[in-house]
């Protein structure tokens, strides 16, 4: 039996907060036409917020409840077989931060079932009194009970990605609570994390064969895109806007490689290109990273920030799409061939997370702008996604490949 890990219900729950948040309605940001669209997917709006529903809370939730929510100690276990029963008990910072979210985010914005809430407060508990260090720094894993393990690579560890994700869990408990306790942590664990970063010395990102510490990556800039203004919604703090700020103009102006049009994931710690990969990129990463900056464009009222950032998401869609058989390429895209790749996406696995990033960013782009492409994205990234990715067990396939045949990720399931 295949095993299902706990990034799949964040995803899909991205997905369908993007539908059913709206009530089946695609209003307008405010100074943007309302866009003329009736129907997505081939069906009527109010269809799809139906089947958005209809997955989430009769496909995931149920499935998590059969061995993904630990009852008994609080928070997730991470890897499953496809009925639900727990195939390793084992918990990780990742997934327990990210399961907060998950829930909470389902309690504040669709469903104000105390059910959800008390899942997320017994995560949180878990969380906070097992893997909090003290300092804003977190265990990386532990068992069922909350006793630490070392199961990861040393890179997994020491990064900041954890940190990041615990915080964003905590954000959205502390928006439905109120809890003055858990927002104060939330900001000791963003702040650690800055600080972390932007030590020169910190191994925290790793890129083969580039054998130097202190390096950037594109994941943790749109992390803090997307985790920051969170905070922000509920606390003002000088600090963390600047950072936010920092990060933003970071995604916008060092990421973004003008000169191939694409958005590298690694840098040097000055931001400087690594002449190693400067023509290569995570499409999936990189379409994600552009519409988190779209979003907070639009929160700040930039429109035409935001507008930038939705042209070039719509560029690394067209780029990164199988053409003969449909869905966006996974990880890797070389804008020149070497001995190893060939020039383009690498097609051989597609995974849904990168399918959900494609579906997300139309969805919002559309919103936004209410542009034709948007929509005719969002129909083929959905259509590939439910016909490759759904299953009789509830949750949606990891991988499949090119074909869209079900596949497992190395190391993953």
């Amino acid at each position: 039996m295949k095993r299902r890990d706990f990034l799949g219900a964040a995803l899909v729950t991205g997905v369908g907060a993007s539908a059913l948040s709206r009530q089946a309605s695609l209003s307008a940001v405010p100074g943007n036409p309302v866009p003329s669209v009736g129907s997505l997917a081939g069906i009527p709006l109010k269809a799809l917020y139906a089947e958005c529903k209809r997955q989430l809370f009769e496909g995931y939730l149920p499935f998590w409840e059969n061995g993904g929510h630990d009852a008994v100690y609080g928070g997730f276990m991470c890897l499953l077989h496809e009925d639900g029963s727990i195939e390793d008990d084992r918990k990780d910072i990742w997934y327990q931060g990210r399961g907060i979210w998950v829930y909470s985010t389902l309690y504040n914005t669709l469903d104000k079932d105390p059910r959800w809430l008390e899942r997320a407060r017994l995560a949180r508990d878990f969380m906070v009194h097992h893997m909090h260090r003290g300092d804003g720094t977190w265990l990386n894993t532990v068992n069922r009970a909350g006793e630490p393990v070392s199961t990861n690579a040393v890179m997994r560890s020491n990064s900041i990605y954890g940190a990041l994700f615990a915080a964003a869990g905590l954000i959205q408990y502390a928006k439905a609570t109120g809890s003055v306790e858990d927002i104060n942590l939330a900001r000791l664990s963003l702040r650690k994390s800055v600080e972390l970063y932007e030590d020169p010395n910190h191994i925290g990102v790793e890129a083969p064969g580039v054998d130097v510490p202190g390096l950037r990556a594109q994941g943790c800039s749109f992390m803090m895109v997307w985790v920051i203004p969170q905070f922000l919604e509920l606390q003002p703090d000088p600090f963390l806007e600047g950072i936010l700020e920092e990060h933003l103009d970071a995604l916008e102006n060092r990421f973004w490689n003008s000169e191939y049009g694409i958005s590298n994931e690694i840098l040097y710690h000055d931001y400087s290109r690594i002449p190693e990969l400067v023509g290569q990129m995570v499409p999936g990463h990189s379409i994600e990273a552009q519409w988190m900056c779209m979003e907070e464009a639009i929160r700040k009222g930039d429109s035409a920030g935001a507008a930038v950032f939705a042209s070039r998401m719509s560029r690394l869609i067209e780029m990164s799409w199988d053409y003969v058989f449909d869905g966006t390429c996974d990880t890797d895209y070389h804008v020149f061939a070497t001995d190893r790749h060939p020039a383009g996406p690498e097609l051989d696995i597609k995974t849904m997370w990168a399918q959900t990033e494609v579906a997300i960013g139309c969805i919002k782009a559309l919103r936004f702008s209410g542009e034709p492409w948007a929509a005719d994205w969002f129909n083929r990234s959905w259509q590939f996604l439910q016909r490759t990715m759904t299953t009789d067990f509830g949750v949606w396939r990891q991988a499949v490949d090119r074909r869209g045949n079900d596949k497992e990720r190395e190391g993953i399931s």
